[in-house]
């Protein structure tokens, strides 16, 4: 994984899901693309690494999937932060997105509102 990271500015990160992952070989036989899910999840994890701290993924704003993505390719993931609990992740392929999501803070009455 390479990480350039700043609390306040975010962060930027590589990574790649192995094709030996076991979330792969059921999704899609013969063609497997990385489950969203998984790519959301290793994502965030690696950026919250980068950073060096824990961040607030629990109310997601809007998740998009653009593209799939194979195996072996290199993600680059770039946090953008507006505060210290909301901002957006953009996931891209060779300078090509993939995926996007939003975040931000969960309510003050632990309640969601669906937009």
């Amino acid at each position: 994984m390479r990480a350039r990271a700043g609390i306040d500015a975010g962060a930027t990160i590589a990574f790649s899901i192995p094709a030996d992952h076991p979330a792969l070989p059921g999704h899609f036989p013969g063609a497997p693309v990385v489950p969203g899910a998984l790519l959301l999840a290793e994502g965030l994890q690696r950026l919250e690494a980068a950073l060096g701290t824990s961040v607030d993924w629990r109310r997601m704003g809007c998740a998009k999937f653009l593209r799939p993505v194979a195996a072996g390719d290199t993600v680059t993931a770039t946090l953008t932060r507006k505060g210290e609990s909301q901002g957006r992740v953009d996931f891209s392929v060779a300078g090509e997105s993939v995926a996007e999501v939003s975040f931000m803070p969960e309510p003050a009455n632990g309640t969601a509102r669906r937009e």
